[in-house]
C-alpha cells in the first residue's frame, strides 16, 4: 500500500497530479496511505492509451476529441466528393451562374413581350397602346412577386389564369 506521494514517484507524477487523477476517477480512490501501486499503474497506462487513441474522457476546452475530429473530417470529405460528382453529372450548378442565366432569360422575355403590341396591332394605335399597357402591367406585377411566394404556391395544373372568367355553358 502507498501514499499519493509514493504513487506519484512510481508514475513520475506530482502528488497534486495524483490527487487530480483520483478526483477525475482515472486512478482508483483509496483511504490515505492505502493506494495499490499496481492498480494505479495499470489505470494510468490505460488512461494514457485512451488519450493517445483519442478516446480520452478528459475533454477540456482546448483538447480535441480525435475520433470526433476524424469523423467530422471524413464527413466533410464525403460531402465535398458528393458535391463534385453532382456538379459533374449536371445536377448542381453554381448559384451565381444560375442567377445570371435566369436574369438573362427574363430580360430576353421582357424585350420580346414589349415588341408584341407593335407586331400584333401595327396600324391600330389604340389597340397597340392597350396591349402595351396590359403587358407592362403584367411585367410590373411579375417584378413585384417574391420568389418565396411563388415557390410556396401549388400549381392547380390549369391553363387558365386565376382571374379569368369561368366558362359558362
Amino acid at each position: 500500500m502507498a501514499t499519493d506521494a509514493e504513487v506519484g514517484r512510481h508514475l513520475d507524477l506530482s502528488d497534486r497530479t495524483v490527487r487530480s487523477l483520483k478526483a477525475k476517477g482515472i486512478l482508483p480512490d483509496a483511504p490515505r496511505g492505502q493506494m495499490d501501486v499496481d492498480a494505479c499503474r495499470v489505470a494510468y497506462i490505460r488512461h494514457l492509451r485512451d488519450q493517445a487513441a483519442g478516446r480520452s474522457t478528459e475533454m477540456g476546452p482546448k483538447k480535441l476529441d480525435l475520433m470526433a475530429e476524424k469523423a467530422r473530417d471524413a464527413k466533410e470529405s464525403a460531402d465535398a466528393r458528393a458535391m463534385k460528382n453532382a456538379i459533374a453529372r449536371g445536377e448542381l450548378v453554381p448559384a451565381g451562374a444560375l442567377s445570371a442565366a435566369i436574369i438573362g432569360m427574363i430580360d430576353m422575355a421582357k424585350a420580346r413581350l414589349l415588341k408584341v403590341p407593335g407586331i400584333v396591332a401595327r396600324s391600330d394605335v389604340a389597340l397597340s397602346d392597350r396591349i402595351d399597357r396590359a403587358i407592362r402591367d403584367a411585367l410590373k406585377d411579375l417584378s413585384a412577386t417574391r420568389v418565396e411566394t411563388v415557390a410556396g404556391e401549388e400549381d392547380d395544373g390549369g391553363d387558365e389564369p386565376d382571374d379569368a372568367p369561368a366558362d359558362e355553358g
